[in-house]
């Protein structure tokens, strides 16, 4: 299966950096890795709070907003995380996400 298939993209933007599309062999880690379920999901534009349960929040990023909003607005199941990995997923789609928005420039 492609990567693409797992995770949606609006940006055109090739990078497999922190914070850009997520490689296949970093889902592979992710997906079997511990992950932990998501409360909430607080989304400012390439800023994401994500809040887990009986911890302080997360502070991380992602270069494509559109998608991630996309995926959060029609999202039917859970949302999970893998702190690890730095990866959300949001029902079948998983998103490569930055703890430092500087990242985010990698794009291209």
């Amino acid at each position: 299966m492609m990567v693409d298939e797992r995770t949606p993209t609006s940006s055109g933007c090739g990078s497999y950096d922190p914070g850009h599309l997520l490689h296949w062999a970093h889902w592979k880690q992710a997906s079997a890795a511990e992950c932990l379920a998501v409360l909430d999901v607080i989304q400012t534009g390439s800023s994401l709070e994500i809040v887990l349960a009986g911890e302080p929040p997360l502070r991380w990023y992602h270069h494509d907003p559109v998608a991630l909003a996309t995926a959060l607005a029609g999202t039917r199941g859970p949302i999970v995380v893998s702190r690890r990995h730095q990866a959300l997923r949001v029902d079948g789609y998983w998103f490569n996400c930055a703890t430092d928005v500087r990242a985010l420039a990698a794009c291209g």
